[in-house]
């Protein structure tokens, strides 16, 4: 584990580990996988419709296939929609996500 890419992906999955919790990724075809991330509910998007914004770190590695905004991240009884994706390079991934609706 001598190059920065596996640093990295090592510290990622050690934070994934520690702070994540399971979420529940559906893309827009209506596929469904459990991923692990890093939520924060304090997010605040630029220049963005008004609403309830929270971020979500990952691992791109955790999908089959790229996610892609309007895609859904249910966390608990809140489902949010994808409005912005921002690969760090290294493998990680910040999704920026939006309030779409409660689930009961």
């Amino acid at each position: 584990m001598s190059d920065w890419a596996s640093l990295v992906s090592a510290q990622d999955d050690a934070c994934l580990r520690a702070f994540g919790r399971d979420v529940i990724y559906t893309s827009q075809a209506g596929v469904s996988s459990v991923i692990r991330g890093i939520l924060d509910k304090g997010v605040e998007a630029e220049e963005s419709d008004r609403g309830v914004y929270a971020g979500l770190f990952t691992k791109a590695s955790s999908f089959s296939s790229p996610p892609q905004r309007g895609d859904e991240i249910t966390v608990d009884s809140s489902v949010y929609k994808i409005v912005d994706l921002n690969a760090d390079g290294e493998g990680g991934l910040r999704m920026i996500l939006r309030f779409h609706r409660e689930v009961n």
